[in-house]
């Protein structure tokens, strides 16, 4: 009992200290990150998909054990 009445007291602090609102400012910079990130992660996706794709084929079956000569 004693241990629900510690995570109560904790999570009422918690609550309580946190702000209401923000009011934070974003710059062009900080949007042109974020836009860089996501490019990024694209790009990266694209490539792991790309490496990995004679792999997926052959485990359903699909193209074979071609290799250039």
């Amino acid at each position: 009992m004693a241990r629900h009445r510690t995570s109560l007291l904790v999570a009422l602090i918690v609550v309580a200290i946190m702000p209401q609102a923000a009011h934070a400012y974003l710059d062009p910079a900080s949007g042109s990150m974020i836009l860089q990130a996501v490019i990024g992660g694209v790009a990266a996706a694209a490539l792991a998909f790309k490496y990995y794709w004679r792999r997926i084929l052959a485990f359903f079956g699909f193209g074979g054990t071609d290799e250039s000569e």
